[in-house]
């Protein structure tokens, strides 16, 4: 695909194309109606100026962008090591940038972030969240491959490559075991569906909680520790008893919850279990240790980055041959990791080999899957 060029935004606004250098450039000179012109010009067709350098052709590979989505969740600092020790061995940088600082998501911020991308002429970009569709088209008209992880690709874009959780099977895992504690109250606190993986955790919760006749409650928050403790506060204060078990949806929910659960003087396991998502390096440490669901992100980094490697390699491999520097994208370039749920003490086990559960049947898949 043609990269977009002065000479188009000239053909759409009528301007020459030294008017449209200087008003790229912010110099003075231009009416504040061409500069207007040009500028919604060059964002309608995409229109990147290289900050790096003047030559539109990206010469170097030797970086990749890294788009987070709240690097305050321990489960991005293991996906982040998991990359940055497989593109060591090839000499690249990686250039992380969040788009949900804190847990909150911001648009803008995306949009910035992938046109600053693409002005530092990056080879390649991992990110852990759903992009826009303009953003997505955006990479792509540059060329710039692009591999999602803990998310799925955009509805639009199908075959992009994915490395992935099959988060509705590890949902109804955390399930089943739930169901076989006999616990008939689930309470699931939640984070945005704008972070894809809480669409299937949650289908997952609500398939397991059906099939052993529990009820299940989703309280949604935003994605933070603060927030998500006020939003369990808000939920405790008007419910008619506590339930039998929460289900955080991830660390900052996890956190939050804790951090509520002792402030209001309830005992875990005793007066309300807890399990949760996204295993962490000091979990069994806490008192009473966690059982948290083990979705090995670090696994999951090192597989994109592998991913994302081969793709920009290839090419380069075809550049060299006068082809069509495009992304090469094949079905394996789509990938799942298995997830492990980690038993300890929160969900009302005992210790390590006395487990206080009866074990269930597998629980069919609604899916098919």
């Amino acid at each position: 695909m043609a990269r977009p060029t002065i000479r188009d935004i000239s053909r759409v606004t009528g301007l020459s194309t030294y008017t449209i250098s200087q008003a790229l450039r912010g110099a003075d000179g231009v009416s504040e109606d061409s500069r207007a012109r040009v500028l919604a010009a060059a964002n309608d067709i995409g229109y990147i100026p290289n900050r790096a350098a003047q030559d539109l052709r990206r010469t170097n590979r030797d970086s990749v962008g890294l788009i987070t989505a709240s690097t305050s969740n321990s489960y991005y600092l293991d996906l982040i090591g998991g990359i940055q020790s497989t593109v060591q061995s090839l000499a690249w940088t990686v250039i992380i940038a969040d788009v949900a600082v804190d847990g909150h998501y911001d648009a803008e911020q995306e949009d910035r972030t992938v046109r600053r991308l693409i002005e530092a002429r990056v080879a390649g970009v991992i990110s852990t969240l759903t992009l826009s569709k303009a953003n997505t088209e955006l990479l792509s008209k540059w060329d710039i491959p692009i591999v999602f992880v803990d998310s799925s690709p955009p509805a639009e874009a199908p075959e992009l490559p994915s490395v992935t959780t099959d988060n509705y099977q590890a949902s109804m895992q955390v399930g089943g075991h739930l169901a076989g504690h006999g616990y008939k109250t689930w309470l699931f606190l939640a984070y945005p569906a704008i972070w894809s993986t809480r669409v299937e955790r949650e289908h997952g919760l609500r398939d397991a909680a059906a099939s052993a006749d529990a009820g299940l409650v989703v309280v949604e928050s935003a994605n933070d520790a603060v927030s998500a403790g006020q939003a369990l506060k808000s939920y405790l204060d008007t419910a008619t008893a506590v339930p039998d078990v929460l289900i955080a949806g991830n660390n900052p929910m996890l956190l939050g919850a804790l951090e509520h659960l002792q402030l209001r003087g309830l005992s875990i396991p005793r007066d309300i279990a807890v399990v949760g998502y996204d295993e962490f390096a000091w979990s069994n440490l806490i008192q009473p240790p966690l059982t948290l669901l083990n979705e090995r992100s670090g696994e999951i980094g090192q597989q994109a980055a592998r991913t994302l490697a081969e793709i920009i390699l290839a090419q380069d491999a075809a550049e060299k041959r006068g082809e069509s520097s495009m992304p090469a994208y094949r079905p394996d370039h789509q990938l799942q990791v298995g997830a492990e749920l980690i038993v300890r003490q929160s969900c009302g086990c005992g210790p390590v080999g006395h487990h206080s559960f009866t074990p269930q049947p597998t629980i069919p898949s609604a899916k098919g899957r």
